[in-house]
């Protein structure tokens, strides 16, 4: 017998005793049937809901920086904006950038220039070996030079990586700034995520159930309802709240603009897969054998007898039980007066006027 049903059975020794004493109390000739209270075996209920305050987020969040030092220019950082993949965000003072690409050049046109005069020498064997490598390598390095200008010309440009919103602007414009500062947040909201914080026992037990439905519900000005999906959950809860963070996730909608922080509630339905298909009868219906076993007193509605029915027990709550096997949906058992039955009793049905 499993752990957690030691409490059960506890308490149903306390309430009805062991079988055996009922029996020996009807051992004499039964002609009356005894009125008894029955109910009718029901399907466990496994779906179960649960709503949780949420937080609508986006699916990334990103800093943007320049990749080279010098004086900020915005072009377009107006907080709030949605904005376009590639589209132009802000400048870096780029006359100094193209300074240098013009000077790389011309040292580049240098190098080239001597590298054909010596290669034309080196053919008249006017020039020695180690000349022409010379020339070569400072043609090599003239040329890199130049590639490495031209780069950093290209990073005063700061463009949306992605169709994103503009979060916040980090920086005041026409400042120096050094390479790697952040600029901007953009946030991603191409999708729109739903995080929200599950307690450790709702997590625990539902773990490896199914999740049959996910909707956002948003109240206020948009009230309304999006059908959601699951996407992840963390595994390690907060140390102060002894939650788990769990996500959601749905397509953007195009007739709202759902702002990240927006405050949302998630109903998630799940299924029981350990107790799917179980039945629930009244916990005062169980009776506790002496072998620590368990059994109910079914209804016979041929001959109007109750027999014992060897029962097992997936769990109990509150003031049900759900069992997996030893009867079947739509039976009858006693569930008043079980230990005053005994096998075989003929009973009657109490039935309310």
């Amino acid at each position: 017998m499993k752990l957690y049903l030691f409490p059960l059975f506890f308490v149903l020794t306390l309430l009805f005793g062991c079988s055996d004493e009922a029996e020996s109390s009807n051992e004499d000739v039964q002609t009356t049937p005894r009125v008894v209270q029955l109910t009718t075996v029901i399907p466990a209920n496994s779906d179960h809901s649960y709503q949780f305050p949420a937080t609508v987020q986006p699916v990334k969040t990103v800093e943007l920086n320049f990749e080279v030092s010098g004086r900020l220019n915005f072009v377009d950082l107006k907080q709030g904006k949605m904005v376009k993949k590639g589209h132009l965000l802000a400048t870096m003072d780029s006359t100094p950038f193209e300074r240098k690409v013009r000077e790389n050049k011309a040292l580049h046109k240098q190098a080239t220039l001597e590298l054909e005069r010596i290669k034309s020498l080196y053919g008249k064997k006017l020039a020695a070996k180690r000349d022409l490598d010379n020339a070569q390598t400072q043609f090599d390095i003239t040329q890199i030079d130049l590639e490495n200008s031209k780069q950093d010309l290209s990073y005063t440009k700061l463009v949306a990586p992605f169709d994103a919103l503009i979060s916040q602007r980090l920086l005041e414009n026409d400042r120096y700034i050094s390479a790697g500062t952040a600029v901007v947040r953009l946030q991603d909201v191409s999708r729109i995520r739903f995080e929200l914080n599950v307690p450790e026992r709702i997590l625990s037990a539902n773990i490896s159930n199914k999740i049959n439905s996910a909707k956002a519900i948003i109240n206020g000005s948009i009230n309304k309802t999006y059908d959601i999906e699951y996407i992840e959950h963390t595994t390690e809860p907060d140390p102060v709240t002894q939650t788990y963070k769990v996500l959601f996730e749905m397509q953007a909608p195009q007739d709202e603009h759902l702002t990240p922080g927006l405050r949302a509630y998630v109903e998630v339905n799940v299924t029981n897969l350990k107790h799917h298909g179980g039945v629930v009868v009244p916990i005062n219906a169980v009776v506790a054998a002496a072998d620590k076993s368990f059994y109910v007193w079914r209804f016979d509605e041929t001959t109007h007898q109750v027999h014992q029915a060897p029962v097992d027990i997936a769990m109990a709550s509150g003031n049900l039980v759900v069992i997996r096997s030893g009867i079947e949906l739509g039976d009858q058992v006693v569930s008043a007066g079980v230990a005053q039955m005994s096998e075989s009793m003929l009973v009657q049905p109490y039935v309310t006027e």
